[in-house]
């Protein structure tokens, strides 16, 4: 869900810093060493919001009050140039009007990076979380509030990636392995056919062309093999195959993100199903012209999964967010993004959503930062149940140990 806030105009905002100097308001959280070397980070998130349309209904719309807590903990060793890492949070929801709708939510998360030598690095992360569906979106997609309870499902994932040649040298490359599972745990008659693992393997190459900027070569593929076959007997299992080629810059010029064009097979095992093959792109961008303020562009475009009807989403998305600093205290951002979603197979669905954020953090304290934040989403599609608007409108408190 995107966050967002009250819209304030640059020029009463200039009326109430003076003339302070802009930098980015940054929330720096405290930490502690044990003696065995470890810097334990605690902090904790409270929230208030509330939702004009729960459910995302396209009429008849119920709004909710929402308050969260989300606690969370990380810890880290640094050994010369080897670190490890240990993530551990939750992040609670009670709502005003039916408990039936509270939950909470468990990550846990833990990586390490190695490097061998100055020519061999290896990177291993993973990841285990017991998520919610939010109401409307999902299993529960056009449904509103007919079920009794929430869709819930667990995911982990895995992820190791190797990478041969010294960061000064002209070339490199590197080589990914991974390995993603989702199993819902309620609602079976109708999850257990979107239950699936996928398994990940691919190369990258890297070649230094000029000053922060890198050549970037990718060959990817994802297998999709999902438990049970669903109630008409037509597999879902498919082979994904991308090969990407583009542009790295790095963040120490002006200009800093990736883009990468290039060529996407999904191949389904069953010849029952359309297969895609066609042009796909990834593209993230920031231009930081100043200290205080960048803006970042982002595009996409594949075809995925479809986790309800259809045999592959072909999405296009693209974004714009423009963050800015106000003072050392606040700062604001402001984005919009846009996706259009045409599923294939025996439907004739089209989805095109819009959404907008408006957001303000201000550093209350060296314990403390307040967000305030507004999203808008408009939801368009050629199935009338799934068309929707909605408002969201909160506030959040950050709290953490004073920084060093």
């Amino acid at each position: 869900m995107l966050m967002h806030t009250k819209i304030v105009t640059p020029a009463l905002i200039a009326v109430f810093l003076g003339a302070s100097l802009p930098a980015f308001a940054e929330f720096k959280p405290g930490s502690l060493m044990t003696k065995d070397g470890a810097e334990i980070t605690p902090t904790l998130q409270t929230g208030l919001s509330t939702n004009n349309n729960f459910f995302s209904t396209p009429n008849d719309e119920k709004s909710r009050l929402i308050w969260t807590i989300a606690p969370q903990v990380s810890a880290k060793i640094d050994n010369g140039p080897d670190s490890y890492t240990l993530n551990l949070g939750s992040s609670t929801s009670f709502h005003n009007k039916d408990t039936t709708d509270n939950f909470t939510q468990v990550n846990v998360g833990a990586g390490l990076h190695k490097e061998f030598t100055s020519q061999h690095r290896l990177d291993i992360d993973g990841t285990a979380d017991w998520l919610y569906e939010a109401r409307g979106t999902g299993l529960t997609e056009g449904l509103g509030s007919i079920n009794d309870e929430l869709v819930k499902y667990r995911q982990e994932n895995v992820k190791a990636n190797y990478e041969y040649g010294a960061l000064s040298s002209k070339a490199q490359v590197a080589l990914t392995a991974g390995f993603y599972s989702k199993e819902y745990q309620n609602f079976r008659a109708v999850s257990q056919f979107r239950d699936y693992d996928k398994s990940l393997i691919g190369i990258t190459g890297y070649y230094n062309t000029q000053a922060s900027t890198r050549a970037v070569l990718e060959v990817k593929q994802e297998n999709y093999r999902y438990e049970v076959l669903q109630a008409n007997g037509i597999s879902r299992d498919s082979d994904d195959i991308k090969i990407l080629i583009g542009m790295q810059w790095d963040a120490t010029a002006v200009t800093s993100g990736t883009f990468k064009v290039g060529y996407q097979n999904k191949d389904f095992t069953s010849a029952l199903r359309e297969n895609f093959s066609g042009l796909s792109w990834d593209a993230a961008v920031t231009w930081q012209p100043l200290s205080y303020s960048s803006v970042e562009v982002t595009t996409s475009r594949a075809a995925k999964d479809p986790l309800v009807e259809g045999d592959y989403i072909r999405e296009s998305a693209y974004g714009v967010t423009w963050n800015h600093g106000w003072s050392e205290y606040l700062s604001s951002q402001a984005g919009i993004r846009y996706i259009d979603e045409q599923y294939t197979g025996d439907i004739g669905r089209q989805d095109k959503t819009k959404s907008a954020r408006i957001g303000l953090n201000y550093v209350a304290s060296s314990y403390g930062m307040v967000s305030t934040y507004i999203d808008l989403i408009d939801k368009n599609s050629t199935q009338d149940q799934i068309e929707f608007d909605q408002v969201v409108v909160g506030i959040n408190f950050t709290f953490a140990l004073k920084a060093n």
